[in-house]
């Protein structure tokens, strides 16, 4: 009856401890990805893609480790020793008195293979972060690599990555190595102190043999599972430095604070930069002192060589980015005013790269939202003369990048992505430059239709593009240099003159 009561005991300590354990990491990678969500596009250009799915992956899984196994030993082993020593002073208050003094040893030994181990275990999470990242980044760029023939070349840098996690695994054991042989060699110190005194006890008549024999089996039932808290210490040491890793990522500030304003109906789409500078990193501008004036409707384009700021201007009316000096105005309110996700939802954009979800194509057009008339967006755009040809039509499977998909084909559907949400402010961002003359002069019908009673934003290189443009702004190293219509710039024979006739 007892070992069945026993049974039932363990099986329902170690199902509630594995039940609440994996309900923590659950929450633990939602507060993550949650986090993920609102940092700013500042923080992904700065950490690679591998560094944080080890933050979601491995360094949960290690604190998984520590709440499904450390915390059922401790709560096992400590109910085991609180029995042990209640046994052990009902026979002998003063040995077990001297037996515990051991127990500070103890404490220091763990308090100094802690200091020490610590840093290898950091070594070892800040390593497999590096492997991840390695991986992710030549997965993705395989293609490439082949291409080039750099397949020896990456090998051997996988090699002394490898190398280096191998190195501080090792590490990581060595220390332990050290610190289970000591615990082992203070109990059998704590037996001979049992036995010496208890020697003595029996000798003056009070303590028999046998009550010896006892304590010392006691004694060494007392530090067994301080020995098996100690196998499991480890873990806990590693889970430490991945707390430490997932920590960085909760921490993080988000420097973009939210507006409550909202781009209701009325929002009509007029944009002003009053002499805004603008860096990434502090004081090297990317922007300076640019002021401009985009009337709601109007079709205006940024020309420039590169690096001369037309993306940045894309991502700060997107507020991607916050600026250092001067001020931006969305409907003659200052952009800071209003909700990210209202502002950024009147906003549609078309970059030069596409980015496909793996699914189907109605998803990567509707990106999850129910409220989206995904055949109209299609339509609008020409999107269907393709998706209408596809066995599947709007059901049709994306692989991972679209990479079923013609470059034409992704960026039909990045156009209807964009107009989907009925936006007031339409931006492109060399939306063309990597499209056949066929599928161009589709999208050029498309952009007719998209542009209609809409501020439109232009970034192009060819620019026969942007030609018909209301207004074009020439920058030349961050500095709005010249402003005007087609025909008004080249009657300045200034930069874009000079451009147009390259």
């Amino acid at each position: 009856m007892l070992l069945v009561v026993t049974f039932i005991f363990l099986y329902l300590q170690t199902l509630l401890l594995q039940q609440v354990g994996q309900k923590i990491i659950k929450q633990i990678r939602m507060d993550i990805y949650t986090k993920m969500l609102s940092l700013p596009t500042r923080y992904y250009n700065e950490n690679p893609v591998g560094a944080l799915l080890t933050r979601v992956t491995n360094d949960t899984e290690s604190l998984n480790e520590m709440y499904t196994n450390v915390i059922t030993s401790v709560f096992k082993n400590g109910m085991y020793i609180i029995g042990i020593l209640v046994m052990m002073f009902s026979i002998n208050v003063k040995i077990t008195l001297c037996v515990i003094a051991v127990v500070p040893i103890v404490v220091s030994m763990t308090m100094i293979f802690q200091k020490y181990s610590r840093k290898a275990y950091r070594a070892t999470r800040t390593y497999l972060t590096q492997m991840n990242v390695f991986l992710s980044e030549h997965i993705m760029g395989m293609s490439l690599i082949q291409m080039f023939n750099r397949q020896d070349k990456t090998f051997d840098t996988m090699k002394n990555i490898n190398a280096d996690l191998l190195d501080a695994g090792l590490k990581e054991q060595a220390s332990f190595m050290v610190y289970r042989p000591s615990l082992f060699a203070v109990s059998n110190l704590a037996i001979v102190m049992v036995l010496y005194l208890g020697s003595k006890e029996v000798l003056a008549g009070a303590m028999s043999v046998g009550t010896i024999v006892i304590m010392a089996t006691y004694v060494k039932d007392f530090f067994t599972p301080i020995e098996q808290l100690a196998d499991v210490f480890n873990i806990l040491q590693s889970a430490i430095a991945a707390g430490e890793k997932i920590f960085t990522v909760l921490d993080e500030e988000n420097e973009i604070e939210d507006g409550n304003l909202v781009a209701n109906e009325e929002f009509r789409g007029e944009i002003e930069f009053k002499n805004v500078w603008f860096a990434y990193k502090e004081e090297q501008w990317i922007l300076k002192d640019v002021s401009f004036k985009i009337e709601a409707g109007q079709k205006v384009a940024f020309v420039g060589a590169t690096g001369a700021g037309k993306t940045s201007i894309l991502a700060l009316i997107a507020r991607y980015y916050d600026i250092q000096k001067g001020q931006i105005l969305i409907d003659g309110k200052d952009i800071r005013e209003y909700s990210l996700d209202s502002l950024r939802g009147a906003v549609g954009q078309v970059l030069q790269d596409v980015f496909m979800f793996t699914g189907d194509i109605e998803r990567n057009i509707t990106l999850g939202r129910d409220d989206i008339d995904v055949e109209r967006a299609a339509k609008m755009v020409y999107a269907n003369t393709f998706i209408d040809r596809l066995p599947n039509k709007y059901h049709q499977e994306v692989i991972e990048g679209g990479a079923t998909l013609s470059t034409g084909e992704r960026q039909l559907l990045s156009f209807a992505r964009a107009v989907s949400g009925e936006p007031k402010i339409f931006i492109l961002d060399e939306a063309t430059a990597n499209i056949d003359t066929e599928t161009e002069s589709v999208i050029a019908i498309a952009l007719q239709n998209m542009m209609k009673g809409r501020t439109t934003i232009m970034v192009a290189h060819r620019l026969a593009t942007i030609q018909h443009a209301d207004n074009i702004i020439v920058l030349d190293k961050g500095v709005v240099m010249e402003s005007g219509n087609h025909n008004q710039l080249l009657e300045q024979k200034g930069i874009y003159w000079n451009l147009c006739n390259i």
